[in-house]
């Protein structure tokens, strides 16, 4: 069955990916849609191609005029190298500390020369390999690469030497601390509750040895997590909101 050739149906299609959720965006030269999708449980690897498809199906994506596949996967399995340290022949020497690795694993990396490093990741191929049979072409990257890209954008307007931003999606939020134009400190962490956030938050700042009374909280909230701004403010003197997922109805990364 082909395809209608309605130039307004002609879109692009960009999508977010994590364990236990999924943001779809589409965007033609008039207007985007953005949907987003969070499940109680984290799906494992082997499901996410099918958790993808049953939402492609659901917003009837299939009959579209798909100009341009970018999809983001937004997990764990990646590692941050300078671009100095890196070797290309050694990918899984990289990897091999954060997740075990099968013999036949593909790995990717991208390069975020923003801050001279590499993003060394395993994508998950059963949704790449659904995307090519779906879309012919399709352009993947981690998340954090998208991230890192553009908070590096917005950390140079700030005039300050440490900048603190914290990225909030569902159930996993993720830390990041430039010094100056340096990128200083990027780690992820699981969370129940605003209790988790704060606690985290609060611990890094002491390690880095940063003063919570002048330093600016950049908050990036992609998900709604009760109390979290009334908690912050118990400890933080200055709280910036740079993106509100429920005001800005999509991903931070593409707003």
């Amino acid at each position: 069955m082909s395809k209608p050739s309605n130039v307004n149906n002609s879109v692009n299609l960009d999508i977010c990916l994590g364990e236990s959720y999924a943001g779809l965006k589409t965007t033609n030269s008039e207007k985007y849609n953005y949907s987003n999708y969070e499940l109680d449980e984290k799906l494992s690897s082997h499901s996410l191609s099918d958790f993808l498809n049953k939402i492609l199906i659901d917003k009837k994506i299939y009959s579209y005029d798909i100009n341009n596949v970018t999809i983001h996967f937004d997990n764990d399995l990646y590692c941050l190298v300078p671009n100095e340290l890196f070797d290309e022949s050694k990918k899984k020497e990289y990897l091999k500390y954060i997740t075990k690795l099968n013999k036949d694993d593909y790995i990717s990396y991208d390069s975020i020369n923003e801050i001279n490093v590499k993003n060394i990741f395993l994508p998950y191929v059963n949704v790449n390999n659904l995307l090519i049979e779906k879309f012919s072409e399709i352009n993947f990257y981690h998340y954090n690469t998208s991230l890192l890209k553009k908070l590096f954008k917005i950390n140079n307007k700030i005039e300050q030497k440490n900048k603190l931003y914290c990225v909030v999606s569902h159930k996993k939020f993720k830390i990041i601390v430039f010094d100056e134009n340096k990128l200083y400190f990027f780690n992820s962490f699981e969370y129940s509750n605003s209790s988790d956030i704060l606690y985290f938050l609060l611990a890094t700042c002491q390690n880095l040895k940063i003063d919570i009374k002048k330093v600016i909280l950049n908050y990036i909230l992609n998900s709604k997590v009760a109390s979290l701004l009334d908690q912050s403010n118990d400890f933080y003197s200055k709280i910036k909101i740079l993106h509100d997922s429920e005001i800005n109805k999509q991903d931070f990364i593409y707003s």
